[in-house]
């Protein structure tokens, strides 16, 4: 019973998500917005309920029970984490007060600065690092394996030239204006090129991932339909 409930629920909702197709007409233009609205509301709601079990609550847990701790500080340290993301949390509410809106200014420049730093060192560590390690490793066959040498040289001219591309330097001209040598332009056309095949091949691959959604989502409509 749950699942053919469950399967109902989905057909409904794939048939008025499919209702954009048809316009912005009477009635039918607001079921693309409802099916909007319940997607919304569900997502918030999961995440409401993943934060209270996977963060709130483990906290409160251990706050209660000295004889366990979350972190390898102790449950002290536990207390004095909770407590800063509750006045985090409570500061960030005040913003509708005007008085004392700068503290929740201070609570999100705070936020953004941590962010942009974590995000800094995760771009550093994860992309940039690994992509220059793999960009100066040589493949075992690089010279007996043709392909593997002409695939090793393309990996190490396209991160180069790509990288080269966002270099804007240039060198003032006779009427002072900046005039690009013809090499750095050479260079930084060769990275456009590949920056565009880059980009050419991730919105196929995206546009193909669509594609193998919607055909999924016709044949769900076919198979109730049958």
């Amino acid at each position: 019973m749950a699942e053919a409930t469950i399967t109902l629920a989905g057909f409904v909702l794939t048939l008025m998500v499919f209702s954009y197709l048809l316009g912005d007409l009477p009635y039918i233009g607001n079921l693309y917005r409802i099916a909007v609205y319940i997607f919304v509301g569900m997502a918030a709601a999961f995440t409401a309920i993943v934060s209270y079990e996977g963060l709130l609550l483990p906290y409160l847990q251990d706050i209660q029970d000295p004889t366990t701790s979350w972190t390898a500080l102790g449950s002290g340290a536990d207390i004095v984490i909770f407590s800063a993301a509750a006045l985090i949390g409570a500061l960030l509410l005040l913003k509708p007060i005007g008085a004392l809106s700068w503290l929740t200014n201070s609570v999100f420049a705070v936020l953004i600065v941590v962010g942009a730093a974590v995000a800094a060192v995760g771009a550093l560590s994860g992309t940039l690092i690994p992509l220059m390690s793999a960009t100066g490793t040589l493949p075992a066959a690089f010279l007996s394996d043709f392909t593997a040498t002409v695939d090793a040289l393309l990996i190490v001219l396209g991160t180069c030239t790509g990288l080269y591309y966002f270099h804007y330097q240039a060198r003032a001209g006779d009427d002072g204006a900046p005039a690009p040598s013809r090499l750095s332009s050479g260079l930084r056309y060769i990275g456009k090129a590949f920056l565009v095949t880059a980009l050419g091949a991730i919105y196929a691959s995206t546009l193909l991932s669509s594609l193998t959604i919607l055909t999924e989502r016709i044949g769900f409509l076919f198979s109730i339909g049958g």
